[in-house]
Parts: C-alpha cells; structure tokens; sequence
C-alpha cells in the first residue's frame, strides 16, 4: 500500500517522520523522526539496532509515490547524510540518532511522539520501505504479542491485514 493510498489519511503526519536509510546505494532499513520534551527539532531518529553498520549512511525522507497504482518513484534529492549515535541495546532492538544536519524545512518533516507503556498494542500501523522500495503502510487490526528476534524482546504481528513488512522494514515504528 502506497502511503498516498486512503489507507494512510489517518497517518498523514506521521508519514512525514519516517525516512529509509541508504547505505552504499540501497535502502536498508526505515526510522523516523522522533520529538522530544523540548520540542526543539533536535534530529532525533529511532532505527533498530541490527541496522547499525556500515558507512556514510543518508536518510532519504519523502521518497513516496505521487499516486496509489501504479506505484511511480518519487523524489530522491531530499536527504540528510551522517549520524550520531546516541544509544543503542541489542537487547531491545533499538538504535537512537541525531542526524548530522536538521532537515531542511522545505522538506515539511514531522516529529513523530512517543510514550514508555509496556502495554502491548491493541492494533498498529507501519510506515516503511520494504525491501527498500517505496514508503508503504501496513495495518493490523489485532493486538501485537511478546516476541523475541535474534534474541532481542520485540512486538510482533501475528498476520497482518493489510500490507506487509520486508527486509528494509526494519527500524520502522
């Protein structure tokens, strides 16, 4: 499902967070945009942890079709390069960075929130590149369970509804 589609109107900001992490040409994982308390527009980015790796990573925000179907490419030339890492756990799977630049406000990103619940989630919604392709969205309308992946405490979706996740969906919220 392109994020254009009518399935992603609810998550039109959120859409606006998420970038595909480019590493020597191909897009590896996905992350976004994450605020914080100030609310300041630090470049926050949340990833996986099995992501980090590999060298002159770009972030690549707004890479969407322009049309549901058939999907077309979108634009390439909006992209932050380099990173520091701030934190990282293999055993949660999580990777938090600040990107070496804020993205530019011609960009119009968004900051995607947060919350520390460790309730799982009664339904969820992805945005993501799947096997680095165009940003996608996913939905599953049932709760997400306990799970671990290569030894790291996760959520998992049973099935999904609607979409699917790949390799290159990793590190999407």
């Amino acid at each position: 499902n392109n994020v254009i589609c009518p399935l992603g109107d609810p998550w039109r900001d959120q859409i606006r967070s998420v970038a595909m992490i480019v590493v020597q040409g191909g897009g590896i994982c996905t992350g976004q945009l994450m605020n914080n308390c100030q609310n300041d527009g630090t470049p926050y980015f949340l990833t996986a942890n099995h992501c980090l790796g590999g060298t002159n990573w770009v972030f690549r925000f707004n890479w969407n079709s322009p049309v549901c179907t058939p999907t077309q490419n979108g634009p390439m030339n909006q992209s932050i390069s380099g990173f520091t890492l701030l934190a990282n756990s293999g055993g949660s799977d999580v990777a938090l960075l600040r990107l070496n630049a804020t993205p530019p406000e011609q960009y119009n990103v968004f900051y995607s929130g947060w919350d520390r619940s460790t309730s799982a989630a009664t339904s969820v919604t992805a945005i993501h590149h799947p096997s680095g392709d165009i940003k996608k969205i996913s939905v599953e309308n049932q709760a997400v369970v306990s799970s671990t992946y290569s030894g790291a405490q996760t959520w998992r979706v049973q099935s999904w509804d609607d979409g699917t996740t790949e390799g290159g969906s990793s590190g999407s919220g």
